[in-house]
C-alpha cells in the first residue's frame, strides 16, 4: 500500500508493504510521521525483515531566508536615525572610551535579549513579538505590548518620514538657495509625499517581512555611505574641532548615551517575524544571524561616531549631518544615502506597526480565527494605508525630528529590557516551577536583572525627555529652510 505524507516544507510520498506492522491503525499514522523526520523514517524500516524495497523519499526544499539575509534585515532596522546622533552622545557621555564601553555593555543585553525573544517564539510556537507575549501573559498583556509597539513605531515612521524631506530641503537648498521655497514643486510637502508614495507605500503590502531582505541589503549600502561620509570629512574636511572631552564631567554624565544606544539597537521587534522566516529556525542558528548584524552596527556606530566627534569636539550637532557644507559633492551624495535608508526602513516598521494594530482589532471585535484569516489581505491594505496617511500627515505637520525621537526613545527600553525578560521568567518558571535546575535558577535571576535595568533605564529616559522638553532644551532636528 501507500501512504501520503505531508508536512508544513511540502510534499513527499513513502511506498512500503505491510505497514500495519508499523501503524496499528490508520488513526495512529499522522502523529507518528508527523513527530519524526523522512530520513529517520527510511533507516528505521530499512531495517525492518520484511525484504520490501521502498521508494526513496523525494528532497524537501525548505523555504524561508538564509541566516545571513536575515542579518540584512535586522541590521538595515538597527541602523538608522540613531546614526546621526551618536557623535553627539559620545560628547555628552564624556568622550569615546567611555561612551564605547557603555556601548559594549548594553549590547551584550541586547544580543541577550534577541535570543531570549526567539527562544521564547520556539518554545509558545509563535511568530510575532506581540503573539509571544499573548502565548505567554495571555490576551490583557499583549494589549499592553501591541499598544506600546504600535506607538513606538509609529514616532519612528514620523521620524523617517521627516528625515526623507529634510535630505530634500537641504539638497535643494544648496543648489537653488532659499529661492526653492517660492517653488511650489520643490516644497518638502510635494517632495516627500510624492516621493514616499511612490518608493515606500508599494513596499508596505507584503504579508511576509522576509520580501524586504532584498531592499534591506540597499539600505545597508546606502547608510554605509553615509559612515564612509563622516570619515572622510574628518581627514579632508577644514573644520575646527572644539574642547575634545576624555572624561565625563560629572560620573552621571555615562548615562546620557544610554538612550541613544537603545534607540539605535532596537530591532527586537522586528527580530521574532525575522527569525520566523528563516529556512533553518533554531536558536543558534539565529545567533550566526544576530551577531553578524549586531557586530556591523556596534562597528558603524562606533566609527561614524569617533570620526564625527573628532571633527567637531563640543561643536557637534545633534543631527551630524547638520556641521557639513551640503554643496560639498561628497556630502550632497550622503544626503541622497540616508534619505534611500529611510526609504527601505520604513516598510520593516510598518510591518510591524501594522501586525500590532491587525492584532487589536481582532481581539477588541472577537473575530473567529477562520474569518480572521480570510479577510486578512484587506485588513492588511486598509491598515497600510491608514498607517502611511497619518504618519505622512504628522511628519508633514510637525518637521521636527528631535521632540519625536526623546519620548519615542523611551520605549526602546521596554522592548530591549522588559518584555524579554518578562517573557523567560514564566517560560522558566513554566518549565521548571520549583526551580530544581541550576541553570532554571540562574535565568530566573537573570531575567529579574533584566526586568530592574529596563524598568531603570525607561524611567531616566523619559524623565530627561520630559526635562528637556518643558525647559525648551530638546534636541532640534534639521531646521526647516522655509520657515526661517
Amino acid at each position: 500500500m501507500s501512504v501520503q505524507y505531508k508536512n508544513s516544507d511540502g510534499d513527499g510520498e513513502l511506498g512500503f508493504g505491510i505497514i500495519t506492522k508499523f501503524l496499528p491503525n490508520s488513526g495512529e499514522s499522522e502523529p507518528l510521521l508527523a513527530s519524526r523526520s523522512f530520513e529517520r523514517i527510511q533507516n528505521d524500516l530499512n531495517k525492518n525483515q520484511l525484504g520490501v524495497k521502498f521508494l526513496p523519499a523525494a528532497p524537501v526544499e525548505k523555504k524561508g531566508s538564509s541566516w545571513y539575509g536575515s542579518a540584512l534585515v535586522v541590521v538595515n532596522v538597527a541602523l538608522g536615525a540613531g546614526l546621526l546622533n551618536f557623535p553627539q552622545a559620545y560628547g555628552r557621555a564624556g568622550g569615546i572610551v567611555i561612551a564605547i564601553s557603555v556601548q559594549a555593555v548594553l549590547v551584550a543585553f541586547v544580543i541577550t535579549a534577541l535570543l531570549t525573544m526567539a527562544y521564547c517564539s520556539d518554545v509558545m510556537g509563535s511568530c510575532t513579538y506581540q503573539e509571544v507575549v499573548r502565548s505567554i501573559y495571555g490576551e490583557q498583556i499583549r494589549r499592553v505590548c501591541a499598544v506600546c509597539i504600535t506607538l513606538f513605531m509609529f514616532g519612528s515612521s514620523i521620524t523617517y518620514l521627516i528625515i526623507i524631506g529634510d535630505q530634500f530641503d537641504t539638497v535643494l537648498y544648496s543648489l537653488y538657495g532659499k529661492e526653492f521655497c517660492h517653488s511650489w514643486y520643490m516644497r518638502r510637502e510635494l517632495t516627500t509625499t510624492i516621493s514616499t508614495v511612490c518608493i515606500i507605500l508599494p513596499l508596505s503590502f507584503p504579508k511576509r517581512i522576509d520580501f524586504l531582505k532584498y531592499t534591506s541589503s540597499f539600505g545597508v549600502v546606502a547608510l554605509f555611505y553615509v559612515v564612509f561620509l563622516i570619515i572622510y570629512e574628518y581627514f579632508e574636511g577644514n573644520y575646527t574641532p572644539g574642547p575634545v572631552k576624555t572624561s565625563p564631567t560629572v560620573w552621571t554624565d555615562v548615562f546620557q548615551v544610554v538612550p541613544t544606544i537603545c534607540f539605535g539597537y532596537q530591532c527586537h521587534v522586528s527580530s521574532v517575524p525575522v527569525y520566523s522566516c528563516l529556512a533553518d529556525r533554531r536558536v543558534t542558528n539565529f545567533l550566526r544571524t544576530v551577531l553578524v548584524a549586531i557586530s556591523l552596527c556596534m562597528f558603524t556606530y562606533s566609527v561614524a561616531a569617533t570620526a564625527g566627534y573628532l571633527t567637531f569636539g563640543a561643536h557637534v550637532t545633534s543631527d551630524i549631518l547638520e556641521s557639513y557644507d551640503a554643496k560639498d559633492t561628497v556630502v550632497m551624495i550622503g544626503l541622497a544615502a540616508l534619505g534611500a535608508k529611510m526609504y527601505t526602513t520604513y516598510p520593516i516598521v510598518l510591518f510591524c506597526g501594522r501586525t500590532a494594530i491587525d492584532d487589536l482589532y481582532t481581539q477588541v471585535r472577537g473575530i473567529p480565527p477562520e474569518v480572521a484569516v480570510k479577510s486578512e489581505p484587506f485588513r492588511r491594505i486598509v491598515i497600510a494605508l491608514f498607517w502611511f496617511s497619518c504618519s505622512l500627515t504628522v511628519a508633514l505637520l510637525i518637521p521636527n525630528i528631535g521632540v519625536v525621537i526623546e519620548f519615542v526613545g523611551s520605549l526602546a527600553a521596554v522592548f530591549i529590557f522588559i518584555f524579554p525578560g518578562l517573557c523567560l521568567l514564566k517560560v522558566t518558571l513554566k518549565k521548571d516551577p520549583g526551580l530544581f535546575y541550576f541553570k532554571n535558577k540562574f535565568l530566573v535571576v537573570w531575567s529579574v536583572f533584566f526586568l530592574a535595568i529596563g524598568t531603570c533605564i525607561f524611567f531616566l529616559v523619559l524623565i530627561q525627555a520630559l526635562i528637556k522638553n518643558i525647559s525648551g532644551s530638546h534636541v532640534a532636528g534639521k531646521p526647516n529652510f522655509c520657515q526661517q
